[in-house]
């Protein structure tokens, strides 16, 4: 039977969420959330930031995550009811012929299509054997241009894959959305689990937008992740990374699926120059935490990709210290993204630990004043 965790994922997985759109999954967080956190809000430009109290001196840990997902935008709706797509987020062209597309409505209703393209012997004549969306469509069945636009389906409506969530042979599941669902649940299951905390750690936890569009929502998380006047000390956050499976492919990097969650040492963007490098001190806190859990580690530095800490780890003055676990999974940005149930589990149980740690006051303070007393490497 599945875990809870893995129930989890099934019901945010099936909710549509691309960049801007977020707002279904949004809500369903928000339900769960409700009842446990002492203070639950939804800033301007859409995140979801839900904390836990504490005494005076506490530390302050943020957890965070993304709820969106790539996807695809409407750019044009013809009177025939070809309805004209670009990509949302970074999506290889060849993941799109004969994929089902859910767009979303203005009212929030989903509607059902197929990307559509020239037939296979009508590519070859006409060269268009590798198509790009500009020779690409979505049919929304019988429906012609005044039809779909009726649906509230127009330029700006966004859709993403239609993918449900299952089993796989080997503990493995799949589908659209992994990519960031699954750090949502993880920042769920840690929210709830340190309640018994209360009172010696203040825990924040950021339900963020548009990471896929450039890491938007959590760049303006200066003010709400600031709890009681204390902001954090330091901040956890929980992403997915390409991994090989059992064939060792080319894009894996030496990272594996079943041999734990990844911590990322080092990323940057060549083209928006998004990226981050951990501090050495809190490198070193993730792995000490890791060997003393008993938690499967593995690190990567990534070069063509960043993911929320780019931004985050800039978001407050002076700067906030923050690390990168990172979820090992297969077909990355398509919808059937593949993970082991094994490292979800692997993970949730080191950023337990990583929680703990915090609460008992042990978790590093990289600051130091060269003119008066200097900070130890750990508080």
């Amino acid at each position: 039977m599945p875990s809870p965790l893995i129930e989890r994922m099934r019901a945010l997985c099936a909710l549509p969420g691309p960049p801007g759109r977020e707002g279904a999954v949004r809500e369903a967080i928000a339900q769960t959330l409700l009842p446990h956190a002492d203070r639950l809000r939804q800033d301007a430009f859409g995140n979801l930031i839900a904390q836990q109290r504490a005494g005076e001196g506490a530390p302050h840990l943020l957890l965070q995550c993304h709820m969106d997902e790539v996807g695809v935008v409407v750019t044009a709706v013809e009177p025939g009811g070809a309805v004209r797509f670009d990509k949302v987020g970074l999506l290889a062209d060849g993941v799109f012929p004969g994929r089902e597309i859910d767009l979303l409505a203005e009212d929030g209703a989903l509607h059902r299509g197929i990307v559509s393209i020239r037939g296979g012997h009508q590519q070859f004549l006409h060269g268009e054997d590798r198509p790009a969306p500009a020779q690409m469509w979505i049919e929304m069945g019988g429906l012609d241009g005044a039809a779909v636009r009726k649906l509230g389906i127009g330029p700006g409506a966004m859709g993403v894959f239609h993918s449900p969530f299952a089993g796989l042979g080997g503990g493995a599941w799949k589908s659209k959305a992994i990519d960031n669902r699954s750090g949502c649940a993880l920042c769920i299951e840690a929210f709830l689990n340190a309640r018994p905390l209360a009172g010696r750690l203040r825990l924040s936890a950021a339900f963020c937008v548009q990471e896929e569009v450039g890491a938007r929502g959590a760049s303006v998380l200066s003010v709400t992740h600031t709890l009681e006047g204390k902001p954090p000390d330091l901040a956890v956050v929980l992403d997915g990374v390409v991994a090989d499976g059992p064939v060792v492919t080319p894009d894996g990097r030496g990272l594996r699926m079943g041999a734990g969650p990844v911590l990322r040492r080092f990323d940057h963007h060549p083209v928006t120059f998004f990226g981050h490098i951990p501090p050495p001190e809190a490198v070193a806190w993730v792995k000490e935490t890791a060997r003393a859990a008993g938690v499967p580690l593995q690190e990567d530095a990534y070069v063509g990709s960043f993911t929320d800490a780019a931004t985050l780890s800039r978001s407050l003055p002076g700067g906030l210290q923050v690390v990168n676990l990172n979820l090992p999974r297969r077909f990355a940005h398509t919808p059937v993204e593949m993970f082991l149930e094994s490292d979800l589990e692997a993970m949730s149980a080191l950023v337990g630990a990583l929680i703990r740690r915090v609460a008992d006051g042990d978790f590093p303070t990289p600051g130091r004043d060269y003119k008066g007393r200097n900070r130890s490497a750990f508080g």
